[in-house]
C-alpha cells in the first residue's frame, strides 16, 4: 500500500484500499460545485428593492429609477392595485402610510411633469415660504412646463410657457422652481394686488427680495399679464410695512385702505417706558397712533386685560393715542371700528385720501 493511501474494510471483511488522496483532483469537482453553490447571491426580494429605492430617493421614486434597481413595470402595476405601492402621480411612487410632506408631494409633482417642469404661482410662493395664513385659491399644485407639450396629471394645474428666460429658474429644496421675481409676476396676473404686496412683505422679511431683479423682470416682460400690477406694487409700496400676523389684521388694514386712511406700519416694534418690549399691530409714526386688534386668547381674561390697560397708560404718558377693536368688530362690524378710530387719526391732523381700488367695501 502505497504511502498516503487509505484502508476501509470492505463488504466482505476484505481489506479495501482507497486511492482517494487528500488533494486528489478526482474529488475536487464535487467540493467546488457545491461551495459555489453556496456562495451565489439570492436574488434580493421585489418589496426590498422597492423599499430601498424609495427611501434612497428622499420617499418617492420615479419609474425609470425603480427600473434601474430591477423591478419591473408589471411589478409596480401589481403593487399598486394591491395597496402595497402608491403612485402619486403618474409614474411617481412611495410606500404605502402617511401622507408626503406638502414640499415633497409639489416635488413628486414636478417630477412626474418631466424634464424643463417648474413650480409656478401659488405652489411657487409656497416654496419661497411666502404663503403664512393667506387661504390658496384651489388645492391644486401649480407646475408650469415649456411649450408644446402639456402633461395631464391629477391634482395638478399645469401652465405651459412659450418661453422661459434661464435666468427666471432656480431650485428651491432640491424642487424646481420659478425665480421669485417671475412667480410674483405670475401671480399679480390673477390675484388682486393687495395679496402681491403681502408676499413682497414676506419675501422682504425673509431677506428674499432684491428689488431689481423686479425692475430687470419688468423691463423685459412689458405687455405681460400682471406687469402692471407689479409695477404698482413696486412704485407704491415700501415692502415690509404691511407684514399682517393673522387675518383680523389685515381685515383692519382693509378698512383703513376704504376709509382713505394713511397706511399704518404693521407689526412695528417698540419698548414702554418701564422697559418693556412691545409689537404695535399697526402704528402711525407721524400721527403717533398705536392701533390694537384684540383677538380671543390673546387679550382675553382679567390679567391680560389688565396688561393691556398698563400698556396703555404707558404709551398715553408717552404722547401716544392707542385705538383697539375687537376681532369681531373688525370682521362684522367694520363701520364700528371706523367710528371709533377715524376720529382719533383726525384729531391727530390725519387727511384722509382716496380709498384704494380692490379693497373691502363697507356695509
Amino acid at each position: 500500500m502505497a504511502d498516503g493511501d487509505e484502508w476501509t474494510p470492505g463488504p466482505s471483511g476484505k481489506d479495501v484500499v482507497s486511492t482517494a488522496r487528500r488533494g486528489d483532483p478526482a474529488a475536487a469537482p464535487d467540493r467546488a460545485g457545491a461551495g459555489s453553490r453556496r456562495r451565489r447571491a439570492r436574488p434580493r426580494p421585489t418589496a426590498t428593492l422597492i423599499a430601498t429605492t424609495v427611501t434612497a430617493h428622499g420617499g418617492i421614486a420615479t419609474t425609470g429609477q425603480l427600473a434601474q434597481a430591477g423591478v419591473c413595470r408589471n411589478a409596480l402595476t401589481l403593487r399598486v392595485r394591491d395597496g402595497r405601492l402608491v403612485e402619486e402621480f403618474p409614474g411617481v411612487f412611495r410606500l404605502p402610510g402617511a401622507p408626503l410632506p406638502p414640499a415633497l408631494r409639489r416635488h413628486a409633482a414636478v417630477v412626474s411633469c418631466g424634464a424643463g417642469a417648474a413650480l409656478d404661482r401659488w405652489s411657487a410662493a409656497e416654496a419661497w415660504g411666502l404663503v403664512t395664513h393667506q387661504a390658496g385659491p384651489d388645492d391644486l399644485i401649480h407646475v408650469c412646463v415649456p411649450g408644446g407639450r402639456r402633461p395631464r396629471r391629477p391634482g395638478v394645474a399645469v401652465h405651459r410657457l412659450a418661453t422661459l428666460d434661464p435666468r427666471d429658474l432656480t431650485v428651491r429644496d432640491g424642487t424646481a422652481c420659478l425665480a421669485l421675481p417671475r412667480a410674483l409676476l405670475h401671480i399679480a396676473a390673477g390675484h388682486p394686488q393687495r395679496l402681491v404686496e403681502r408676499f413682497v412683505d414676506e419675501a422682504a422679511y425673509r431677506g428674499h427680495l432684491r428689488p431689481w431683479e423686479l425692475r430687470e423682470l419688468l423691463a423685459r416682460s412689458r405687455g405681460r399679464r400682471g406687469a402692471d400690477v407689479l409695477a404698482a406694487v413696486i412704485e407704491q409700496h415700501v415692502p415690509g410695512t404691511t407684514r399682517t400676523a393673522n387675518d383680523v389684521e389685515e381685515a383692519f388694514l382693509a378698512i383703513a385702505d376704504a376709509r382713505g386712511w394713511p397706511r399704518p406700519i404693521c407689526q412695528q416694534p417698540a419698548t414702554l417706558t418701564d422697559g418693556t418690549r412691545i409689537r404695535h399691530d399697526f402704528w402711525w409714526p407721524d400721527l403717533r397712533v398705536a392701533g390694537e386688534t384684540d383677538g380671543g386668547r390673546g387679550h382675553a381674561g382679567p390679567v391680560r386685560q389688565a396688561r393691556d390697560a398698563h400698556r396703555d397708560r404707558l404709551l398715553a404718558a408717552a404722547g401716544i393715542a392707542t385705538v383697539r377693536a375687537a376681532w369681531d368688530e373688525v370682521l362684522h362690524r367694520p363701520r364700528t371700528v371706523a367710528a371709533r378710530v377715524e376720529p382719533v387719526l383726525l384729531a391727530r391732523g390725519a387727511r384722509l385720501g382716496r380709498p384704494r381700488r380692490g379693497r373691502l367695501i363697507l356695509p
